[in-house]
């Protein structure tokens, strides 16, 4: 019977330049395309349209006191400005309030710079109407305020000691934890 050959191993083959460039050059491509391409054609989405998962879950949170002065008498937000329905399910926006008073609550996964406009944009989505609660009877009583009769004014709180005055709401700076911004409606 004849002897079989054994065959000899070979030595492992060396990698050339061209191989070793290959997985960084991948892993540099891949980076480009998820932190430059992509965005770019699928941007985040915008903080004021997005509906929280949970109550009191995330890691930023901000508390700014926002003023409504209808005709001189200061009135409150209601409970429940930034819930809204959504395709049939509840949703809890960004920028909400948690009970009646003139405290917002802004809560996200990450910080976040939201302004007076922002918050108008929950507060009144038509930019028509706005809710306020009047307790000035002892029992709160809720009025939907039409805007179209009253001339708005915006302004904060600044470091001047004194209410400064701006034109949109979206000059008033980005919400703090200090920040006291207010709606004045006088009527026309």
């Amino acid at each position: 019977m004849p002897k079989r050959k054994v065959k000899e191993e070979k030595p492992p083959k060396r990698l050339g330049k061209k191989e070793i460039l290959i997985a960084p050059i991948a892993m540099g491509a891949s980076l480009l395309v998820a932190l430059v391409i992509i965005p770019h054609f699928a941007p985040p989405p915008i903080p004021t349209r997005i509906c929280l998962k949970a109550h009191n879950v995330d890691s930023f949170n901000l508390y700014p006191t926002v003023q409504v002065v209808v005709n001189g008498t200061q009135e409150q937000l209601p409970n429940g400005v930034g819930k809204t329905q959504t395709a049939g399910k509840e949703c809890l926006h960004v920028i909400h309030t948690d009970m009646v008073g003139n405290k917002l609550h802004i809560e996200y996964i990450r910080p976040i710079r939201l302004t007076m406009a922002d918050f108008m944009k929950i507060y009144s989505p038509t930019n028509k109407t706005i809710p306020v609660v009047d307790n000035l009877t002892g029992s709160p009583i809720e009025h939907i305020i039409n805007l179209t009769n009253y001339n708005v004014k915006y302004s904060y709180f600044s470091e001047k000691g004194g209410f400064t005055d701006v034109s949109t709401p979206s000059h008033v700076p980005p919400f703090t934890n200090e920040l006291v911004a207010r709606v004045q409606l006088s009527p026309k």
